[in-house]
């Protein structure tokens, strides 16, 4: 498989994207290379059509350490037209028009900025989806420092041009497309003169069926590809952090997954969602996979000044093998192999020199179980 991505890299047009681009100004939160993951709290439809559950849901987002809560601006008649449908959707059924099945997900537009103002106060940045060019406007008029573009709308130019000339950044996930459709909406909104997009990798899928369908290898070949920075919004088990943890030691930069107060709370995001106390579990174990690969990758002892026992590496030394006597060894003895033993601590001659002490003369006598010096040959 890496020889497939290898020569699919290699056959990739050189010009895929106009600028290359290492970090990101979000409402002055760096995103990035080297910088710390963005984590976005994702509440989608879990506010349920109630301004107190999403009020709450800030309260909650604030409480995990997340940096950004994200709603979703979405108008039923906005997103979807009248098509007859029959879509049976985590057990709910009955939906006679695709328009309709969005009505449950409607976020009245007039509460954008009583909740911005609330995730203000909590200390947690609010973005949030656009699905029209009134969202769009009415975001940007309150000051939004960045949009987000679902994964649906990613192939939208008009959607993508009316959002790119606002100027601000850009998120743009790229559920179910292909690298020369990514391509494609990048170059849309180059054209209108914005360069700072950022990627999130995401299986559409909800949830995937397997681990192996969340394709977390992707993440690098976006990032090699265009030369932006590249996250990851993962809709896996809400109760597994094998793609959340996978995806940022491969250097996603942003995450994203939905979160609710309860699972069976009857939105269709619910139960794909991740409840406070696993989401907060989920922030520390992110900051934790950074931690983790954080240092240089020099292969070498991990030292402290502090130089703990059994808390550096230096000091721990101490307790590698060295040569013992097997027996007690005479003065003026030929040293055999059955002489021999190797014990910890070190404090003898290293078991690499084994074969220099075969056959050499003890200048003196030593005890068994004591360690062998070249002062004692």
């Amino acid at each position: 498989m890496n020889e497939e991505r290898d020569a699919f890299l290699a056959s990739l047009p050189k010009n895929l994207s106009g600028k290359a681009v290492d970090v990101v100004n979000i409402g002055g939160r760096l995103v990035g290379k080297d910088q710390p993951c963005f984590i976005i709290v994702e509440v989608g439809a879990n506010h349920r059509g109630d301004i107190k559950n999403a009020l709450r849901l800030i309260d909650f987002a604030a409480e995990t350490g997340a940096d950004c809560v994200k709603f979703q601006h979405i108008k039923a008649a906005g997103i979807a037209a009248d098509t007859p449908v029959n879509i049976n959707w985590k057990g709910k059924s009955g939906f006679s028009t695709f328009a309709e099945f969005y009505k449950p997900s409607e976020m009245p537009y007039e509460w954008t900025e009583e909740l911005m103002k609330h995730a203000k106060e909590k200390g947690i940045m609010f973005l949030s989806t656009p699905f029209d060019k009134e969202s769009v406007d009415l975001l940007d008029s309150l000051g939004v420092p960045a949009f987000k573009v679902a994964s649906y709308e990613m192939i939208d130019d008009i959607l993508l041009r009316y959002i790119a000339k606002k100027g601000k950044p850009i998120i743009l996930s790229t559920g179910m497309a292909y690298l020369e459709e990514v391509a494609h909406a990048i170059r849309v909104i180059n054209e209108e003169g914005n360069y700072d997009i950022m990627l999130t990798h995401c299986t559409s899928m909800y949830p995937p069926k397997g681990f192996e369908d969340l394709n977390l290898k992707a993440i690098s070949t976006l990032r090699e590809a265009f030369k932006l920075p590249v996250g990851y919004s993962d809709h896996s088990n809400p109760k597994s952090m094998v793609g959340p943890i996978a995806a940022v030691a491969l250097g996603a930069c942003i995450f994203e997954k939905h979160f609710t107060d309860e699972r069976e709370g009857g939105s269709h995001d619910d139960a794909n969602s991740v409840q406070p106390e696993e989401f907060k579990r989920l922030v520390t174990e992110i900051r934790n996979t950074e931690k983790a690969m954080s240092r240089d990758g020099i292969k070498q002892p991990i030292s402290r000044e502090t130089h703990e026992l059994f808390n550096d590496e230096i000091i721990d030394i101490w307790a590698r093998r060295s040569i013992y006597a097997a027996k007690d060894i005479a003065e003026g003895e030929v040293i055999t192999e059955d002489c021999l033993v190797t014990l910890r601590p070190w404090g003898g001659i290293e078991p690499k020199h084994h074969h220099l002490v075969v056959g050499r003369v003890a200048k003196k006598a030593v005890k068994a179980r004591a360690p062998i010096t070249w002062d004692d040959l």
